[in-house]
């Protein structure tokens, strides 16, 4: 920066750009909160080179959000596994499927020789299992993460389920999933001209700032998880 580089502000400002742009619009579809956004364009204005890595392919804040990505989905199998053993949804035939499936997957990855460092097969490992769990789960998890609220109980930039909305509604009023202060003047009018007194919100999304805190921390330390894990 003192250097008045040209060549890295027009790199680093354009990425900031692209972080911004695509940020707005996960944020606005409700994939993606906001303050995690500006986490990620800070990371990336604090930290535009990987300082591990002297000829990086892609920018240090990819690696982050992608190690950042590894963790929340492991992570969020542990936290949602334990959540549907309470509710005592884990029971029946479905869940002795989902270990065999688990089972057979992992066998693969140990046995067939694709990747031969032991940490390689146990982030894959790691990985499908998570995936097969949460997709497998997928309707159970819903029963547990969407809660039906009043307007009093919303909180700012709760994402709202228009999946279970009527679809009606969500047209005439131009419902959109992030549950800022207009979006809650909408609901107000539908509770005042529907009759609708409680609202199908996401309530217990995993957050995803002490992620992307182990991201940054393992990308300082090892420069890129995923070249790490594979290549190194």
């Amino acid at each position: 920066v003192l250097l008045f580089d040209y060549a890295f502000y027009a790199s680093a400002g354009t990425i900031a750009l692209i972080i911004a742009v695509v940020g707005f619009v996960a944020y606005k579809t409700g994939q993606f909160g906001g303050g995690d956004v500006l986490l990620l364009l800070g990371i990336h204005l604090l930290l535009p080179v990987n300082p591990q890595v002297q000829y990086a392919v892609y920018p240090f804040v990819l690696s982050v959000l992608v190690a950042a990505t590894f963790f929340d989905s492991a992570g969020s199998a542990v936290w949602y596994a334990k959540r549907l053993w309470e509710e005592k949804k884990l029971v029946g035939t479905k869940i002795w499927l989902v270990l065999a499936a688990i089972t057979a997957v992992a066998g693969l990855i140990v046995f067939l020789p694709v990747f031969t460092a032991t940490k390689a097969k146990l982030i894959l490992i790691a990985l499908s299992t998570s995936t097969i769990f949460l997709m497998s789960f997928r309707a159970e998890l819903n029963q547990v993460i969407i809660k039906r609220i009043s307007i009093k109980e919303v909180e700012d930039e709760d994402i709202l389920a228009l999946e279970e909305m009527p679809a009606g509604l969500v047209k005439k009023y131009s419902l959109g999933k992030v549950l800022t202060k207009s979006e809650v003047e909408k609901l107000k009018k539908i509770e005042e001209k529907e009759g609708m007194r409680r609202f199908p919100v996401y309530k217990e999304l995993p957050r995803f700032g002490p992620y992307l805190l182990a991201g940054l921390l393992v990308s300082l330390a090892v420069g890129d998880l995923v070249a790490f894990v594979f290549f190194k």
